[in-house]
């Protein structure tokens, strides 16, 4: 951890004042018990009674304050901690956006040189050099463009075309799509159940969502890409599993993995890189189409299960629908 951001000094700091605020808080206990039974034997020995209502509730408003002011500390305490947190976030965030802006740039560079250094370059060469180059872009284009729209969706300015699309033909074109982007054969790959629904969804953007779900589960899987996915729907929603056989999570990072900036460090494969806004522009995406989107650990067979559900078009939500018809305006 960065000595910048080290949250040791302000641990202790919080618990040295804690300390002192109970200290503060026991002497005046111990001080008003001592008090009592003075007063007591005093009112005994000379058969007077003395009143020390007001003296109990200044005792109990006094604890009172004591007892807010512990808490409003803890509360800023954590508040603080979790600056600090998202500001390491950040930071990691930035070294990987750096990371991944520069790799391909390098790499396109490269290729130009090349290209330009050796007139002896053979055209089938050139071919494979200017592929490489389209697909450097492509991966540029894809990680400024989950930067803007990750952006646009915290700000509320997301706007996406929607379109009624039939549910299974869609998101069975786009999965076999993208199996055929990754390289995927059909025993890598495996498709079940059918849809008969419609959703109410921009295609581009449910194309997006799955394309992240397939870059997650490659980057954290040691051994050949493996996928199942299963497709059903009930009278309002349509529910589809998408699972792994990588190297999951833990499952106290199930819910965490959704935040923006948070990446799974994978002891056993620490090369994987990433921006770690996959899976929040997911659910963005998600949620703005009226959508949702859990994480689940498999009971056996390890890797990861996605649960997404999508509300089917029907009239119970026509307003809402009629709302993404119209680009939420």
């Amino acid at each position: 951890m960065s000595k910048k951001y080290s949250s040791a000094g302000y641990i202790a700091i919080f618990v040295i004042v804690q300390v002192v605020w109970l200290a503060v808080m026991g002497l005046w206990i111990a001080r008003y018990a001592v008090s009592h039974v003075i007063y007591k034997e005093i009112g005994q020995r000379y058969a007077i009674r003395i009143n020390s209502g007001a003296d109990v509730a200044m005792l109990v408003v006094g604890l009172v304050l004591i007892a807010a002011g512990i808490a409003g500390i803890s509360i800023l305490f954590r508040r603080l901690n979790q600056q600090f947190h998202q500001t390491r976030l950040y930071d990691n965030f930035i070294a990987s956006v750096t990371h991944e802006l520069k790799t391909p740039l390098a790499a396109i560079r490269l290729y130009l040189d090349t290209i330009g250094r050796y007139a002896d370059i053979s055209a089938e060469q050139r071919h494979e050099f200017l592929e490489q180059m389209q697909r450097e872009t492509g991966r540029l284009e894809h990680t400024i463009g989950a930067i803007l729209e990750v952006g646009r969706i915290e700000s509320g300015y997301a706007r996406y075309q929607c379109t009624i699309l039939e549910a299974g033909p869609t998101i069975k074109s786009i999965l076999m799509e993208l199996a055929g982007q990754f390289t995927l054969s059909p025993e890598h790959i495996s498709i079940s159940g059918a849809l008969q629904a419609q959703i109410v969804f921009n295609p581009n953007a449910l194309r997006g969502v799955f394309e992240n779900l397939f870059e997650n589960s490659r980057k954290y899987s040691r051994n050949a890409l493996r996928l199942e996915v299963t497709l059903a729907e009930t009278q309002d929603e349509i529910l589809i599993n998408f699972r792994d056989y990588g190297v999951g999570v833990p499952r106290k990072q199930l819910k965490k993995i959704f935040k923006k900036f948070h990446r799974i460090a994978d002891p056993q494969n620490p090369s994987v890189k990433g921006t770690g806004l996959g899976l929040f522009l997911v659910r963005g995406i998600l949620h703005y189409h009226g959508g949702r989107i859990q994480a689940e650990l498999p009971k056996e067979g390890g890797g990861l299960i996605m649960r997404i559900t999508l509300p089917v078009y029907t009239p119970k939500r026509q307003r809402f629908f009629d709302k993404l018809l119209e680009g939420r305006r």
